[in-house]
């Protein structure tokens, strides 16, 4: 009984010894772990030095021992403080060998099999960069046939955080790990990143590794670091000015739980797609996107990291200010080292959507100009033609451009679209009044020139909203530009003159007005049409809908053609009218008022011969429905 007495108390004092310790040390995980981003079929940068790394006890030794050096010893690093460890590891060239990494630390072993060494990057970004393939009609022969195991994907997946993280979040629908690229996977990764890893794998025969770190709808203030506003004081001032009251307390969120966790990778080269959640604060932009390109070549340590920016396409922003997102882009570009911007001018397809359907295109260009600035593996020109200088000849503007080798095109029939000419304004000194204008291309030039303007001091391209089709002869598109600083409004698009038949429309609830400014669009509705309205159909007239009746489901209507020609409705984007046969006017948006608000409305259109019958499409839609644009109206 006495011994068995002195055996109960040895066994509590050890217990307690052992719960006296893990009280001291509270908060502690003692459990060697990797982040996901060191994991199974994960690509490491090839021929230089890259990390590994990982939690374990602190100040523990861990040992580090990689397939493909020969050394019994492996490698050694020590834990800090907080049990983080790194372990700088010299990587192989490219290839298709497959390699292991086994990890040892306080008794534990973990091990990574199936490591590539091939080129790694980064591709961040909003919505358009996380498109997915699944969604991108260009693409769909991807989900059946894509399959490549050496090209590997990685998606952070939609995760934000207050406080920098060390491993990427875990989420419910997303388990974040490298993957092998197969259909079942490239679905829901980003269609752009996709298409510029599979171009550099089939340019470069090496193993493609694409970090998929997007978030839709996110503006570059949350993709900030905490430690670049800490030390920026007046990047932390710009940031503060964000518009958007729900990103506006979540500035750093992005960059915490997509970035920060893979800070200690090393990479190629980052691709950037943003820039459209930033429109309402375009004039901030330029400092915060040279911010971001200074900050992450710090984090990634490299100063002179590939950085590539994709513009924003043309999409129903009022007037200059996407062109003004798009201007501060193409200057970030062009002031910053190894850094180059992809123009996507021509990419509007669909007028009101603010994602361009075709990805291949741009992840086309990305790579062309990765093949070329970063890879040197191209003599092709592959910097789209860019604004150079201007000359004034009498009464027209001819216009000089860097990056073409050889001449410019035009792409598709008709005008050439996009430029306009500015003359100074005799009731205001420090403004300018810009008209649309014609263009003829000769060579590398083109001379710009509009019917009745006289002294032009000023040219401008795709300053607006407008679809460019001016191209070089090697397949880039012509970057917007503006020769002038000034804050003068662009003048509207250019849009084809409208057809006048007359119709009659039948349906209960419609009322009737005028297609000018300050006219009343709904009747039992506050919203007014703005000055930004395509003054071609001005005095036209209107048929609308009770505003917000049926539960917001919009009335049944008919609209008979009194002749052969087109009919038109006004409507917010919608898919519903694009499959009933209506087409979304390019360059035609139209704005109403209200509260100080102005909202974007599109004008559809569609062929018809006399006496033709087409049904006014039922929507779901707080705008009341579509409402009919005419001549005259019966």
């Amino acid at each position: 009984m006495k011994n068995l007495k002195l055996i109960l108390v040895a066994i509590i004092a050890i217990l307690f010894s052992v719960s006296t310790v893990a009280a001291q040390e509270e908060g502690y995980d003692y459990q060697l772990k990797l982040p996901t981003f060191i994991g199974d079929n994960m690509v490491l940068q090839h021929s230089t030095t890259a990390n590994i790394w990982g939690q374990t006890r602190p100040n523990a030794k861990v040992k580090v021992y990689p397939s493909w050096i020969t050394s019994k010893k492996g490698i050694t690093v020590k834990a800090d403080a907080d049990g983080l460890w790194v372990a700088p590891i010299q990587t192989l060239n490219a290839g298709f060998t497959r390699y292991s990494i086994t990890i040892k630390s306080c008794g534990e072993i973990k091990e990574i099999k199936d490591i590539l060494f091939g080129e790694v990057w980064l591709c961040a970004g909003q919505s358009n960069m996380e498109w997915p393939v699944r969604k991108t009609f260009d693409m769909q022969d991807e989900l059946e046939n894509a399959g490549c195991s050496h090209i590997r994907l990685y998606r952070t997946g939609h995760v934000t955080a207050d406080t920098p993280q060390n491993d990427i979040p875990k989420q419910k629908y997303v388990k974040v790990k490298w993957r092998s690229c197969e259909p079942n996977v490239i679905k829901n990764f980003s269609a752009v990143a996709y298409g510029f890893g599979k171009d550099l794998y089939e340019a470069l025969n090496v193993p493609i590794g694409l970090i998929d770190a997007s978030y839709g709808g996110s503006p570059i203030e949350a993709w900030l670091s905490v430690e670049a506003l800490k030390n920026d004081l007046d990047l932390a001032e710009q940031s503060k000015k964000i518009p958007n009251a729900k990103w506006k307390k979540m500035i750093s969120h992005l960059h915490n739980a997509n970035i920060y966790p893979l800070r200690h990778a090393t990479i190629a080269g980052v691709v950037w797609y943003q820039g459209c959640e930033n429109i309402s604060n375009y004039i901030t932009y330029y400092r915060l996107l040279s911010g971001l390109v200074k900050s992450w070549r710090e984090e990634f340590r490299n100063p002179e990291l590939p950085f590539y920016i994709v513009e924003i396409a043309p999409h129903i922003h009022a007037n200059i200010r996407g062109a003004r997102i798009r201007e501060a882009q193409a200057r970030v570009a062009a002031n910053n080292k190894n850094c180059e911007l992809i123009v996507t001018n021509d990419q509007n397809f669909i007028p009101g959507d603010i994602h361009p359907p075709k990805k291949w295109d741009i992840a086309h260009r990305l790579a062309q100009c990765a093949l070329g600035a970063h890879y040197k593996k191209t003599d092709k020109e592959f910097r789209s033609p860019a604004y150079k200088s201007m000359t004034v000849e009498g009464n027209t503007i001819r216009v000089e451009f860097n990056n073409v080798p050889t001449t410019l095109v035009q792409k598709g029939e008709g005008r050439i679209n996009g430029f306009q000419i500015g003359v100074k304004n005799p009731q205001n000194e420090h403004m300018l009044i810009f008209s649309l204008a014609e263009a003829k291309i000769e060579g590398k030039t083109v001379v710009v020139y509009a019917e009745g303007v006289e002294n032009p001091v000023a040219v401008r391209y795709c300053f607006n909203e407008d679809v460019g089709n001016v191209f070089s002869a090697e397949g880039l598109p012509l970057g917007a530009f503006r020769s002038d600083k000034n804050a003068a409004r662009s003048a509207r698009p250019y849009v084809e003159k409208p057809s006048e038949i007359a119709v009659k429309v039948e349906g209960d609830g419609y009322t009737r007005s005028v297609f000018q400014l300050n006219s009343k669009i709904w009747a039992n509705a506050d919203f007014t049409l703005a000055e930004s309205h395509p003054a071609e159909f001005a005095g036209f007239e209107v048929m609308a809908p009770a505003y917000g009746q049926n539960n917001g489901v919009s009335p049944k209507g008919k609209i008979i053609a009194k002749g052969d020609g087109k009919i038109y409705l006004l409507c917010y984007n919608s898919g519903t009218l694009r499959k009933e046969g209506w087409k979304a006017m390019p360059e035609c948006y139209t704005y109403v008022r209200a509260n100080k608000m102005i909202y974007p409305l599109l004008i559809f259109e569609r062929s018809v011969k006399a006496g033709e019958v087409v049904n006014i499409p039922e929507l779901k839609t707080r705008w009341g429905g579509p409402v009919v644009l005419a001549k005259t109206i019966e």
